[in-house]
């Protein structure tokens, strides 16, 4: 499958087709007669011609919207220079070379020389409309600069009614006859802007008011030229900023396409993809349809599988399938459609960018459909209980995982294994058509006794599993076990017989995120045998029982809080490295913790449970203390390398936090250059006390880096909210660098790094092949396991000693053998 793109003009309706070229007759004329014109009356300077037909053409590229919906014409400030013609000695050889200089401006933007003839011959008509009246009214004595600012306005006006002419009369928003699609505002703004700079340029081009004194002959070239030069910088400037806009707004459209992945299997993938292409492409409107783009349109095709035979999505996943070849399968589960974008005719063009923008938004759309639908075909195969219809172990791992890692730090969960007593007996003496029937109907039961966010699972041939979710306590917990077990216990009729299933249930609760989830379903286990140990022992075994586990998790608060009290928290340090010259030039430092009995707790971990704990102020400082102090030894060694980052949230950087002590501490180490990479999800909802403090902190000589851009949430806003001096491109966006789009991606953030003088930092760089892909593209600065792994201070200065600077250093591992870490006190 691939992705084309179309863009086609067509041609309209017959009375369209005869303004169109009639505008191309006036158009033509108008340069012939202008040209003929100055041949046979030569202009005093032909330098000054070309001047004019260069700033004209310059100027004409910025264009001002005057409506409210995308594809009314634009108009620029161009008009603003047939001021010439108006006190000129030849207006016609002005005129025509204006008109000149317009349509070649507009050749070369639009890419469309018939689209370029049209808006010539449009401005043609008002250009001369222009010209005579503002003569006309010097004539009869009228001020000239009133004169300018009448023809102006006439000049827009013209312009503006054959358009709508042209167009039919189809202003209105909804694109029927009417003009609610303009906007009188600014309308008038654009015509008070041209107005300016059109007595601007009359003023300065005639002398009107001398502010040089010289001879006549002298002065001539220069106050014809000059202004024209000046004005056209400016506003070519300008257009250079809109554009400039225009491609963050495409880059952050795409960025947010490719981040948003896996697209919600909830919400409807045309609508999502359309969303997108919004929010990168300014167009009058968006549809998915069956047919190409056609006049005024760019499309995108993709491939849909809405409508996919499951079976036929698999087997194209597999490569299988009986007797099909790769092509029928595609086109059986591809059916084609085009997500198209639509302006006006008298309306700004789409760019090559939009066009890659759209290309881009439909490839990836077209991919997550497909894989979707395969996936959840074969997801449903390998993850299901084929008896029962519940998850199996295999799910019930991740999303054991999942529940655990996404719940917040004070929501509690809890596993309920459980298991049918007496079912090998069943088995043997009715039969195994009866015991996969009592399966089926523990299962049901199961299904219908939990709550919506629940999860269920049949683990084992008579062993089912249930992660309770969204808790308060182990209180609540056991009420919802109680409840599952009275109704999985009640009498059913299987096989003409009265049979009540008996379970024994073993239940662990977690109140606070697990370092390692796997550890509660031991728990449950052990406490579900404790239950069945009772029984062949002499316990109960008429009725159904739980077990309730003490789990170790409630003892992780307490050693969080200990670790941090007492400063005995670990600092790692990973090199960031210029890949061009493969030096090391600063350090990150982290923080990591490895308790005696439970192991190394995760560093998310670690950081959750210091935010739920008040405490997180405190180990940041504990960390700023021990990096700066960390990197004066480590500048002892290697001289150049200077630079220490520390990460920490935006709202850290207030006096009441972290910012009185970070002005107390940076001034003590002169030498040292700190930087604080802030998280970029945490720059949301900055404001104006933290942009100005994060301002002051520059200025003492603090570095702000924009951390983990590109992860998800991410968003170009992001890169405009804070100063900054470094933006660190998350590891998220460089996993796959043979795949040419995520190439495109990492260099356009570089270049936009280049543009906005950011150093660019890539996360995550692991390969020697990744390393030379990104010094292809430009990418001057890394940071991953391929230059080293966050280790210690010890291991760090051993590294140091042993090879300098050095990026790269043997098999890309720290030259010396582990040794303890320093605590953080």
């Amino acid at each position: 499958m691939g992705v084309r793109l179309q863009s086609r003009t067509g041609r309209g309706g017959t009375s369209q087709l005869v303004m169109s070229v009639v505008l191309l007759v006036i158009a033509v004329a108008t340069v012939a007669v202008g040209v003929a014109s100055g041949l046979q009356n030569p202009p005093p300077s032909w330098l000054g011609c070309v001047v004019f037909l260069i700033s004209v053409g310059v100027t004409a590229v910025y264009q001002l919207p005057i409506s409210r919906v995308v594809g009314l014409p634009p108009l620029g400030v161009a008009s603003a220079f047939l001021v010439i013609g108006t006190a000129g000695d030849d207006p016609v050889l002005d005129v025509g070379l204006w008109v000149l200089a317009y349509f070649a401006s507009k050749w070369i933007t639009s890419r469309s020389l018939w689209m370029a003839v049209q808006w010539a011959g449009i401005a043609a008509v008002g250009a001369i409309a222009f010209v005579l009246l503002s003569r006309g009214l010097v004539d009869v004595g009228v001020w000239p600069l009133v004169a300018v600012v009448v023809s102006v306005v006439a000049y827009m006006v013209v312009v503006l009614f054959v358009d709508f002419v042209r167009e039919r009369g189809r202003w209105s928003i909804d694109n029927a006859f009417g003009i609610s699609g303009l906007s009188p505002l600014r309308l008038v703004g654009v015509m008070a802007l041209c107005s300016l700079v059109a007595v601007a340029v009359y003023v300065t081009t005639t002398g009107m008011f001398r502010i040089v004194d010289g001879a006549e002959a002298e002065l001539r070239l220069a106050r014809e030229t000059v202004p024209l030069l000046v004005v056209a910088l400016f506003f070519y400037g300008a257009a250079k900023r809109r554009q400039t806009r225009l491609s963050e707004q495409r880059l952050s459209g795409v960025v947010d396409a490719a981040r948003a992945l896996p697209w919600d299997a909830e919400s409807d993938t045309k609508a999502l993809m359309v969303d997108f292409a919004r929010r990168a492409i300014d167009a009058g409107e968006f549809e998915v349809r069956r047919t190409p783009p056609g006049r005024n349109e760019i499309g995108a095709r993709f491939s849909s599988l809405d409508s996919t035979d499951p079976q036929l999505a698999a087997e194209a996943v597999s490569g299988e399938g009986d007797g099909v070849t790769q092509e029928h399968q595609q086109d059986a589960v591809e059916p084609t459609e085009y997500l198209v974008a639509s302006r006006k005719n008298g309306g700004t063009p789409f760019t090559p960018d939009d066009e890659l923008a759209l290309d881009a938004i439909g490839h990836i759309a077209s991919e997550t459909a497909r894989v979707r639908g395969a996936y959840d075909t074969l997801l449903d195969r390998v993850d299901r209980d084929s008896l029962t219809g519940l998850p199996n172990y295999n799910a019930f791992q991740r999303s054991l995982a999942r529940l655990n890692e996404d719940r917040t730090y004070a929501s509690g969960i809890a596993v309920l294994f459980i298991d049918l007593d007496q079912f090998k007996r069943l088995n043997d003496t009715e039969g195994h058509h009866i015991g996969d029937e009592v399966l089926a109907t523990v299962a049901t039961r199961l299904r219908a006794s939990v709550r919506p966010h629940d999860f269920v699972a049949r683990v084992g041939g008579d062993e089912f599993v249930i992660i309770l979710t969204k808790l308060q306590s182990l209180a609540e917990a056991k009420s919802v076990a109680d409840h599952i077990v009275a109704n999985v216990g009640a009498p059913a009729t299987l096989g003409g017989r009265e049979y009540r299933p008996l379970v024994s249930v073993g239940l662990a609760y977690s109140g606070h995120q697990e370092t390692d989830p796997q550890s509660i379903v031991v728990d449950a286990d052990h406490s579900m045998l404790a239950i069945k140990k009772s029984r062949r022992q002499g316990g109960p075994s008429f009725e159904s029982s739980i077990g309730i586990s003490p789990h170790r998790s409630s003892r992780i608060n307490e050693i969080v809080a200990k670790a941090i009290d007492d400063g005995i928290l670990n600092v790692v340090y990973q090199p960031i490295v210029n890949t061009v010259e493969d030096k090391i030039w600063a350090f990150e430092s982290l923080v990591r913790y490895t308790h005696p009995e439970l192991g190394r707790i995760s560093t998310s971990s670690l950081i959750e449970k210091a935010k739920g704990l008040g405490r997180m102020d405190l180990l940041t400082t504990q960390v700023i203390a021990a990096s700066l102090k960390s990197a004066r030894e480590f500048r002892k060694v290697v001289p150049s390398i200077s630079v220490v980052t520390i990460n920490l949230e935006v709202e850290q950087i207030r006096d009441e936090h972290v910012g009185a002590f970070l002005k107390d501490i940076v001034p003590r180490y002169p030498d040292i250059t700190l930087c604080l990479e802030l998280n970029e999800r945490s720059t949301k909802d900055i404001d104006d006390d933290l942009r100005a403090q994060a301002e002051y902190f520059r200025s003492l000589g603090v570095l702000i880096a924009l951390d983990d851009y590109g992860s998800e949430a991410s968003s170009v806003g992001a890169l405009v909210r804070i100063p900054m001096d470094i933006l660190k491109i998350d590891r998220s966006l460089v996993d796959n660098l043979d795949e040419m789009r995520q190439r495109e991606v990492v260099r356009a953030l570089q270049g936009f790094g280049d543009a906005f003088d950011y150093s660019t930092v890539v996360e995550g760089v692991e390969t020697r092949d990744a390393v030379d892909i990104l010094i292809g593209i430009g990418v001057r600065h890394a940071q991953g396991f391929f230059y080293g792994r966050p280790v210690p201070f010890a291991q760090t200065m051993s590294r140091l000693k042993a090879n300098g600077a050095a990026g790269t250093v043997g098999r890309n591992a720290p030259a010396s053998a582990p040794t303890s870490a320093p605590a953080v006190r």
